[in-house]
């Protein structure tokens, strides 16, 4: 049997914004990793990620460029909402 991989949120934690920036997000994942023919598994990690509203700014990037908002697509439905009210003008 194949090992399978189970994402869920453990936390989400807000931080207020500061010197003109955003709010921003960290996620806290665990992934199981779990095989029935293992007896060495399940097996817990966690993957922690921090999100802002933009992507940075490469450092050649000119004066006045245009940020790039962050894609959370991707994201738990929980993670999107929450970075959706936080950064809806």
């Amino acid at each position: 049997m194949a090992i399978t991989n189970t994402r869920t949120v453990q936390r989400c934690e807000v931080y207020p914004a500061q010197e003109g920036n955003d709010p921003n997000v960290m996620v806290v994942y665990n992934h199981t990793f779990d095989d029935s023919t293992d007896d060495a598994l399940p097996v817990t990690t966690n993957l922690v990620k921090h999100l802002s509203r933009y992507e940075p700014l490469p450092m050649d990037a000119e004066e006045g460029a245009e940020r790039t908002a962050t894609d959370v697509t991707g994201e738990d439905q929980l993670v999107q909402d929450i970075c959706a009210a936080l950064w809806t003008d």
